[in-house]
């Protein structure tokens, strides 16, 4: 368990490093074994590590020679497969965090399509000017985000978003019957207002401090399964 989160202003400037310092300290006990900042024009990134792969050079932010920037919470299952097809010379690091910033450069949005595993990640692209969370199909790793006057913000907790004092506490009271029937809130919006969650197989991209395009591939049909024949049932369980 790893923790993320990260800032992008809507006016340009830099993120305050308080902030930046707050959200590292509110997700410190997510990560024991290291943290790391990245902090470049509009986009402010942190990460508090647990290290169980590549404990030497797998520290993140993970750097892609164009100056892309990428922060992860999760595990890529098929990194070993992906790095042998991506080539051993596209890499820096062992990190099985690393293939996903290399397939981005390659396949641009669609890197996801790529991925085996559970994982909530977050990409600074500084060329095209935009922020990209994506998070897995089953929506194992969580990932929050919040709209705001400073920008756009997120994090692996809403809890961290609220200490650092970019969000104001307040329950949404359209999530109180649901809270107290299940204990949880389902769909995009949570417990607190102004805060969302990233589904499951969702891509957001993020410019100037705001979202302005979603795309989701989730692992789950839309349609239910019993709608479908069985040459089709086979067809789709061929391809997970």
């Amino acid at each position: 368990m790893c923790g993320i989160a990260g800032i992008m202003t809507n006016n340009g400037v830099a993120p305050e490093r308080s902030y930046l310092n707050a959200l590292r300290a509110a997700l410190s006990h997510r990560g024991p074994d290291g943290e790391g900042v990245h902090l470049a024009g509009d986009v402010g990134l942190i990460q508090t590590r647990l290290a169980i792969i590549d404990l030497e050079t797998g520290d993140q932010p993970l750097y892609e020679p164009g100056g892309g920037a990428l922060v992860a919470n999760g595990e890529i299952y098929n990194y070993v497969e992906l790095r042998a097809e991506l080539g051993v010379d596209a890499f820096s690091t062992a990190s099985d965090c690393e293939p996903p910033l290399v397939l981005y450069r390659r396949d641009g949005l669609d890197f996801t399509r790529s991925l085996r595993g559970m994982y909530a990640i977050a990409i600074h692209d500084p060329h095209a000017a935009r922020l990209v969370l994506a998070r897995d199909p089953f929506g194992i790793k969580p990932l929050y985000y919040s709209e705001t006057q400073l920008g756009f913000v997120f994090a692996s907790e809403p809890g961290a978003l609220i200490k650092a004092g970019l969000v104001t506490p307040k329950i949404r009271t359209g999530a109180i019957e649901e809270l107290l029937q299940i204990q949880y809130v389902t769909g995009r919006e949570t417990a607190f207002e102004g805060i969302f969650r990233v589904l499951p197989g969702e891509t957001l991209v993020v410019a100037g401090g705001r979202i302005v395009d979603r795309r989701r591939d989730q692992a789950l049909p839309d349609d239910p399964p019993e709608n479908w024949s069985d040459a089709e049932a086979m067809e789709r369980l061929d391809g997970i």
